[in-house]
């Protein structure tokens, strides 16, 4: 009789506990990350009244005869399945699609979450607000990330220094079917052209110098190159240098093919002619020899623009912008078929001029380029300012490849593919990727890895302990913690701007509640029958 009590006993107390598991669950039905837990029951140890016989020749076997003595709880498991996951707006909430845990740092001690509602604090660590605890993970080690497990701390007031352009890549397209354009008075001389198409290459501070007679006077004078000269400029120094010798009315206009057209007074002039030291497409164009009194004379070829213009924004060592501004001009000479030449203007200052500032770019047939792949320029772009001598790769592509430059009878197209320096900067904002990788955004534009978050997973990791505020602990039976990057091995992937949802399920769980208390009163009940037949029991010595 009294079997039924303990029984009955044993299943009120374990239902109840059935019942409290179920309340913690509802409970955190909006806790972030929760995972729900079940509770399992078992039958307790049987009173054996009868052992089992087996059967002899004459007779069967029987069974065992047992009365059982209630029941207990075989397990509390906790449920790991994937919460669903609710965006934010805040960059730094991440939630794990997939397995693992974040791995948080006290410390001393180690505890694991699937709550990844973190925040930076005042020293630019990433941690839980609720306690404090730091997030770990992989630090960059200048431009790669280290291999050790530590505190993500990302400093906020860090500057990123400059790196001086070294390397320039092109892509694009030159059209063949250009039409060449002459120059115009305005056409500036650091950017002319000769009549086939070659740059004249005139730097700022190079000197022309006039020479020839005015009648039985010779012809002196110079004009200095300057940023903003152009070929009017040099007309009206050539003008003002033949007027000199001469004390006459002569003129210098500019023809509409780009020649200098001179027109004589009253004297002879002859030799005429400009220069420029190491300039010979310059002083091809200048050479305009002899003129008769009243007549006039021409340079002996016209001048050019450049069909196409484009820029480049390096950096020198210092992080300065420095523009380099490149000129592209058809070749129109006879043979000279699928030929483009370039000129580029930098900075520099005057005296130091640059070297391997021009070059020829050929085509093949169908395109491709040809010749002219790679040139190096040098440049000081502030002599003694303090930035260290400019040495920049020009890349045009890959000879006999269709990656870089081009010529198709296609409208033009060539521009920066991309160059390898950049100013300096400072941390502006941070990203976080699905791979757990923290970047850098600079106000130079230029992004960074400075970190990775670092996942953990268990072989059993419903053996982990619950520490409480959605923490986890390793136990003995959970299996060491298998770290590593996000993505990897068995470990899922992170989504930023999001966090895991409780998945505990409310229905399951209204319909547990009544299970259990279903269980809790009829274990009630056979206690209630069970004390009225002992009352009856007891009664029997009345009667």
């Amino acid at each position: 009789m009294m079997r039924s009590l303990f029984a009955g006993v044993s299943g009120l107390r374990n239902h109840q506990v059935q019942m409290d598991i179920i309340g913690n669950n509802i409970a955190n039905v909006n806790t972030v990350a929760f995972k729900s837990s079940r509770c399992l029951f078992q039958d307790m140890l049987s009173q054996t009244l009868r052992s089992a016989g087996g059967p002899t020749e004459q007779r069967g076997g029987i069974n065992p005869q047992q009365v059982g003595l209630g029941m207990s709880i075989s397990s509390i498991d906790t449920i790991l399945s994937q919460g669903n996951l609710m965006s934010t707006q805040k960059k730094t909430d991440l939630a794990i699609q997939g397995r693992g845990f974040f791995i948080l740092s006290d410390g001393t001690n180690r505890y694991y979450t699937r709550a990844g509602n973190f925040d930076f604090d005042i020293n630019g660590n990433l941690v839980n607000p609720s306690n404090g605890y730091i997030v770990q993970g992989y630090t960059s080690i200048g431009d790669t990330l280290g291999k050790v497990v530590e505190n993500i701390q990302i400093d906020f007031s860090q500057s990123l220094p400059g790196r001086v352009t070294t390397e320039v890549n092109f892509a694009g397209n030159l059209n063949s079917e250009v039409v060449p354009t002459s120059a115009s008075p305005s056409a500036l001389l650091i950017k002319l052209f000769d009549t086939e198409g070659k740059g004249m290459n005139l730097h700022i501070g190079d000197k022309i110098t006039f020479s020839g007679t005015v009648g039985a006077t010779n012809i002196t004078g110079s004009y200095t190159v300057t940023e903003n000269s152009n070929l009017s400029d040099l007309a009206y120094a050539l003008q003002e240098a033949i007027r000199l010798a001469s004390g006459g009315e002569e003129t210098v206009t500019i023809q509409s093919d780009g020649k200098l057209c001179v027109t004589t007074d009253s004297l002879d002039i002859t030799g005429l002619k400009m220069e420029c030291t190491g300039k010979d497409e310059f002083n091809d164009y200048g050479y305009i020899g002899d003129i008769l009194a009243g007549d006039v004379g021409y340079t002996a070829e016209g001048s050019r623009v450049a069909d196409y213009t484009t820029f480049v924004t390096a950096y020198d060592s210092l992080g300065n912008p420095e523009i380099i501004t490149l000129l592209f001009a058809k070749d129109t000479e006879a043979g000279a078929s699928n030929t483009w030449n370039w000129q580029a203007i930098v900075p520099y200052e005057s005296g130091s001029f640059p070297t391997g500032d021009r070059g020829i770019l050929e085509f093949n047939a169908d395109g491709s380029l040809a010749n002219g792949a790679v040139k190096q320029i040098t440049f000081d772009p502030d002599g003694a300012g303090g930035a260290d001598e400019m040495m920049v790769n020009l890349t045009f592509g890959t000879l006999n490849k269709f990656d870089g430059i081009t010529q198709f009878a296609a409208p033009f197209s060539a521009t920066v593919k991309d160059q390898d320096g950049f100013a300096s900067g400072t941390l502006d904002d941070i990203s976080i990727d699905d791979a757990g990788i923290i970047t850098g955004i600079f106000t130079n534009g230029v992004n960074k890895t400075l970190a990775q978050i670092a996942l953990a997973n268990f072989a059993n990791p419903g053996g982990l302990y619950k520490k409480g505020e959605n923490l986890y602990q390793q136990s003995l039976n959970s299996g060491l913690p298998q770290i590593g990057e996000p993505a990897t091995g068995n470990r899922g992937t992170i989504a930023p701007s999001t966090l895991e949802m409780s998945n505990v399920d409310l229905a399951q769980s209204f319909t547990e509640i009544i299970l259990a208390q279903r269980g809790f009163q009829v274990n009630a009940r056979v206690i209630t029958a069970s004390d009225q037949i002992l009352q009856e029991l007891v009664n029997l010595i009345r009667r």
